[in-house]
């Protein structure tokens, strides 16, 4: 017997085997006809299965709709007794018995059977549950399969994107020729984003108007001789403001200029244009335009371009400072660009978090170190902290801290669940460093709404938790060291008091020597602590740093001194 499925079936995970079942089973008891239908939502449904006869089947009233989701036992004539209108929905369709198919108290559809108004059998019964039951787990299978394919797309997705912006960072390291990295990068940017067309152009000397250095895409080299006006255009509008745009419709804005596409003959229908910014100064801007797939672009484009955007411009500019620095001298240039990565990511200025109170302090042992600290506000209500130390300094180990800052923020654009975070993340180091290199990093997520720290330490030294009249924890490590070996990473949670305090820093703090080979060591970081318990947060994270440095003058010579204070203030 020959089968065919619609798409609705389908998708619901119904097939030829299921329906061949479904047909023996109607013909062994002689039933007239037997429907499935999914949960109703409107007066009129079509059956996912019609054996025996085929119907839309029509409802009375949006009240009986509602009271035959909700119903958890077998329907028949019998029980029915002509109260409610659903009777003549029975009458009218012929329907005997109707089972509801749920598992978990969710309801996935009905099983209609009619069979000339006889009376049904035990077996017949049995049989029915047992095929609901079937069915019931076939449909809440087939559902979780689809939530994991679409999760393993977004995954997919995200690990291209990561894997761009790794490339990219490796062509900066490599160096070459400007303008083979700039045609790299947006060919790269143009996979990533799925587009029709990309581009890059940068601002002139006199930063007056935007020229192209790298146009891809159908039209390319009839757009690439032009330049463009500061202001003009969305990319002008752009350069000029430093803030990105997102254009759903490019002839429905006013600030569009549509005067590429007469001389190039293309069609503009969706925008993205981001700024290219180094150091708060524009240095251009890149431009994507028309999703493959015709869509118009979304919030979560901008993001992932955004992102890209960052890094497109930190490689530009370094890859322009090394060639300059190479011609001077090659060591100090490489310095100096690991310099400028590293200041990039190190945030100058704390979010201002409502309920809390934060300084930081980093500074790098010989121009360049593998400390690093961030903090993000990723929704209303949660906020990421996190410090690290990278094995090694100068640039290897500012390269592996430029990686790790620009993985752990794309991760945080799609997730703030930890644990996902510190396997992905550990998972990505073993690949790209080698043995001799790993990291030692805790992270927290603090949610307001709730006043939980949650954390996760992978290898580094006990941090601390203060709380008033001088009481001292310890947030001890929770794993290895990321980039080590394979490791499934366990959370901890403390719950945040008013005025309770939270130190993160790295060894570098602790470990500075005197003269005499003496560490610094945590007695005395406790001591500094409890004596400037109540004063501000960035008075304490000064007195820290000026402790250190009285014991150990060259301490900032031995490792990086990197420290948050945070404070909970309501």
């Amino acid at each position: 017997m020959a089968i065919n499925l619609s798409a609705e079936q389908k998708t619901r995970g119904i097939g030829a085997e299921q329906e061949e079942v479904l047909t023996f089973y109607k013909r062994l008891f002689n039933y007239k006809f037997l429907y499935i239908f999914p949960p109703v939502k409107q007066n009129t449904i079509k059956p996912l299965v019609a054996i025996g006869r085929e119907e839309n089947l029509s409802f009375y009233n949006a009240r009986d709709i509602d009271w035959l989701n909700f119903y958890h036992k077998v329907l028949t004539v019998e029980t029915l007794n002509g109260e409610s209108s659903i009777d003549q929905f029975f009458e009218h369709y012929e329907i005997d018995r109707l089972f509801p198919i749920r598992l978990n108290d969710e309801c996935f559809g009905f099983l209609a059977l009619g069979s000339h108004g006889r009376q049904s059998n035990h077996l017949e019964n049995q049989i029915a549950q047992l095929i609901i039951r079937y069915l019931a787990s076939l449909w809440h299978n087939h559902a979780l399969l689809n939530d994991i394919e679409d999760s393993s797309k977004k995954t997919e997705q995200l690990l291209a994107e990561i894997s761009t912006l790794l490339e990219v960072t490796q062509a900066i390291e490599s160096g070459g020729n400007i303008q083979n990295l700039l045609e790299m990068i947006m060919q790269k940017c143009m996979n990533v984003m799925m587009v029709e067309a990309v581009s890059l152009m940068l601002l002139t000397k006199d930063k007056k108007e935007l020229e192209f250095r790298v146009a891809l895409g159908p039209k390319g080299k009839d757009v690439k001789p032009y330049k463009l006006k500061l202001g003009q255009g969305i990319a002008g509008t752009v350069a000029l403001s430093g803030k990105p745009l997102l254009i759903p419709n490019a002839y429905n804005d006013d600030r569009f200029d549509p005067a590429f596409d007469r001389r190039s003959g293309f069609k503009t229908e969706s925008i993205l244009c981001v700024p290219l910014i180094y150091h708060n100064s524009v240095l251009g801007v890149v431009q994507a335009l028309n999703r493959f797939d015709g869509k118009p672009f979304a919030e979560h484009d901008l993001s992932t371009f955004k992102i890209f955007s960052t890094q497109a411009a930190l490689a530009i500019e370094n890859t322009r400072l090394l060639h300059e620095a190479i011609e001077n001298e090659k060591l100090k240039s490489q310095i100096a660009i690991a310099s400028e990565i590293q200041h990039l990511i190190v945030p100058e200025i704390l979010p201002e978090i409502p309920g809390l109170e934060m300084s930081g302090c980093y500074i790098p042992s010989q121009g360049v170190g593998g400390d690093f600290y961030a903090v993000q506000n990723v929704n209303e209500h949660e906020t990421i902290f996190c410090i690290a130390d990278v094995s090694g300094k100068s640039v290897p180990g500012a390269l592996l801290v430029s990686t790790l800052h620009a993985t752990l923020r794309a991760y945080l654009e799609f997730t703030t669940d930890l644990q996902v975070i510190m396997k992905k993340l550990n998972e990505l180091i073993i690949k790209l460093s080698t043995a001799d290199r790993f990291i030692t990093l805790f992270i927290s997520k603090f949610n307001s709404k709730t006043s939980k720290l949650d954390y996760i330490s992978a290898g580094h030294n006990p941090q601390y938790l203060l709380r008033e009249p001088f009481k001292i924890s310890k947030l001890s490590s929770t794993g290895v060291c990321v980039g080590l070996i394979p490791f499934d990473y366990k959370i901890k949670s403390v719950d945040l008091k008013k005025n309770d305090m939270v130190l993160l820093y790295t060894d570098g703090i602790v470990e500075a020597r005197d003269k005499n080979k003496e560490i610094f060591g945590e007695e005395r970081l406790g001591k500094v602590l409890f004596e400037n318990l109540k004063r501000p947060c960035d008075f304490i994270q000064k007195q820290i740093i000026r402790a250190v440095e009285t014991f150990s003058p060259d301490a900032h010579q031995q490792d990086d001194l990197t420290l948050l204070v945070i404070r909970k203030t309501d």
